[in-house]
């Protein structure tokens, strides 16, 4: 059995992930009507995507602090709280386009393709989550922002793994501050009063 995660971390590894094929067919480059799009390609976005489904193993975890318990970034100048996320897919997928890529480089391509879009799926279900808990706080919840966005050094991952342990759900931070696995993403949401979004 899975032990719980610690008191105010959620966990949450039920998603209803999409994979649009026109949004993968994007990602990977192709311009123009979903009609003008080759068969074999066609063909292929579809196995992939399939396949994909069968690698992705969709986990994210969550918390929201006070802002008082926060490193006292500027980025947080404003906010009532602070939501901090990391979410990923996993390795599977990841092992599996390494392979890939020797041997059919398009299918590489749209299998990695296809594991960007499943961490925006799952980030974007995220938001949405501590978009209801800003509300139900009387708060104002901001956009996302990752760490290397804007003001927000990369360097920050350090301050969001000591919030969040990322090995709840399979995730390291490496000593250049990149996680593993590749497919994963973090962010913040900042909660502010509901007089409005302070600076950001």
């Amino acid at each position: 059995m899975t032990a719980p995660p610690p008191p105010g971390i959620v966990k949450r590894t039920a998603f209803e992930l999409v994979l649009d094929e026109r949004k993968i067919l994007t990602r990977i480059g192709h311009k123009g009507p979903a009609r003008s799009v080759r068969p074999s390609l066609a063909l292929a976005v579809r196995e992939e995507r399939e396949r994909a489904f069968r690698l992705v193993e969709p986990a994210a975890i969550w918390r929201v602090l006070e802002a008082g318990e926060t490193n006292g970034h500027p980025v947080f100048a404003g906010a009532t709280r602070v939501a901090f996320a990391v979410c990923t897919i996993g390795p599977r997928l990841e092992e599996a386009v390494a392979g890939l890529i020797g041997t059919d480089v398009l299918r590489g391509l749209i299998l990695d393709a296809l594991g960007s879009q499943a961490v925006s799926e799952i980030s974007r279900e995220i938001v949405r989550d501590m978009e209801g808990r800003a509300r139900a706080m009387g708060l104002t919840p901001s956009r996302r922002f990752a760490p290397g966005y804007r003001s927000w050094p990369v360097e920050a991952q350090a301050f969001l793994f000591k919030c969040l342990p990322g090995d709840l759900i399979g995730v390291r931070l490496t000593d250049s501050y990149m996680m593993v696995p590749r497919k994963s993403y973090s962010f913040r949401v900042n909660f502010f009063p509901p007089s409005g979004p302070g600076p950001d």
